[in-house]
């Protein structure tokens, strides 16, 4: 095991590069749903995140998991995508992010993201807004009109002023 040190932010970075990219599991497979796809296909056009992801050990197509929306569900909205990588070793500090190479990078200690990794590890968040650029028809997600959406809401505010 050989340890590598860096220190972004005035914080100290202590991982092993070797160990994450060896790790493979179920966990961190490629996933082939279409909003994964369109995060993969982004961060690979984006060479310089790719690069910067290498450091670590990381392989961009192996997140632990990708969280997609789409707030206007629309074919020409915006996609806000969330990829979790996980790292071996540790982060000596606080957490903190960044915004570099197009993207907002976030590391993190014990995020809740589910992983089957174990001893010393933390995440390396990349999160951006994407158009949709596959060479395929987009699958638009069944959901609540905008007026159901913010009714919905008021509703839930109403109930906690009640309980008070």
């Amino acid at each position: 095991m050989s340890l590598q040190k860096i220190e972004i932010n005035s914080v100290k970075i202590i991982f092993d590069k070797e160990k994450t990219k060896e790790h493979r599991t179920a966990m961190n497979n490629p996933c082939e749903c279409q909003d994964c796809r369109n995060y993969y296909k982004h961060i690979g056009n984006n060479t310089e995140l790719v690069e910067f992801l290498n450091n670590f050990g990381i392989d961009y197509y192996c997140t632990e998991e990708v969280f997609s929306w789409d707030w206007e569900n629309d074919n020409n909205s915006l996609i806000h995508h969330e990829g979790y990588y996980g790292v071996f070793g540790k982060i000596e500090g606080e957490e903190f992010d960044f915004e570099k190479f197009g993207v907002k990078i976030t590391f993190q200690k014990g995020a809740t993201v589910p992983c089957d990794r174990t001893g010393e590890y933390f995440w390396i968040c990349i999160e951006g807004d994407f158009p949709y650029i596959l060479d395929e028809e987009r699958e638009l997600p069944v959901s609540l009109s905008r007026k159901t959406q913010f009714l919905n809401f008021i509703g839930k505010i109403k109930t906690i002023f009640r309980k008070k």
